[in-house]
């Protein structure tokens, strides 16, 4: 078991998504349960691609010293991953819907029947940046995004999609994630389209904090990044939307 290797075990961690801060909240067998319990994950979404995610998790948890970009890849990850798990759920139904991506790769749009879903947009009527919107565009087929972005009627459902695997910072990617939310929330209140939130590193405060959420009504959904299952289950929610 390489776990057991001092050559690789620090390594393995950190590609895990355990920076040095989230390890001393564990004890060495939790680490260990911890790590395998991630690299199992990893295996059900990586497929093919699971060594090159090894790699590109230990430079993610390797953090501030590889700067933006590192952030940038952590959010276009996350972006695949959700976009994976509409893909398989539109097949499900039998629809093939058309892909949009910016010239680096990222994933800026999924169109689907009367469906415009898309990543990373600021709607003026929000005045900062949306995660996830999934717009309606059945009135008005034709229009440009920023068009249906300026009309409340549009809005079918908006979320907040954080990719961080680190433990140590998923409260604070939460709270970001929340005052985000609130500000759809009020920009949005008359139409008051349905809320979701996406975290890969989901702790049990904010899991609480989450369920508290979703039993009040303020969140329509939630899932965890790393779970194919609640991923799966959130695509499907979305599509019948």
């Amino acid at each position: 078991m390489l776990l057991k290797s001092q050559k690789f075990r620090e390594d393995l961690i950190t590609a895990a998504g355990f920076s040095d801060k989230a390890r001393n909240h564990l004890s060495g067998p939790e680490l260990d349960i911890a790590v395998k319990r991630a690299f199992k994950n990893l295996a059900k979404t990586a497929g093919e691609a699971f060594r090159e995610e090894i790699v590109y998790r230990f430079l993610l948890t390797k953090g501030d010293a590889l700067g933006g970009s590192m952030r940038n890849f952590t959010g276009a990850t996350a972006s695949v991953e959700l976009t994976g798990a509409l893909l398989r759920a539109l097949e499900t139904l039998g629809i093939k819907p058309e892909i949009e991506q910016a010239d680096e790769g990222k994933i800026q749009r999924i169109a689907w029947q009367r469906r415009r879903l898309l990543f990373d947009k600021t709607p003026k009527i929000v005045g900062k940046n949306v995660d996830v919107l999934l717009l309606d565009d059945a009135s008005a087929p034709d229009s440009i995004d920023a068009q249906l972005l300026s009309r409340p009627e549009c809005y079918v459902a908006c979320g907040e999609l954080k990719g961080g695997i680190d433990p140590a910072g998923a409260d604070e990617h939460w709270k970001t994630a929340t005052k985000a939310l609130d500000r759809i929330r009020i920009s949005l209140k008359k139409h008051s389209p349905p809320l979701f939130f996406v975290g890969a590193a989901i702790v049990p405060a904010m899991a609480q904090e989450i369920f508290s959420e979703l039993q009040h009504n303020r969140l329509a959904y939630a899932a965890n990044l790393t779970v194919p299952e609640q991923l799966a289950d959130l695509a499907a929610w979305l599509v019948r939307l």
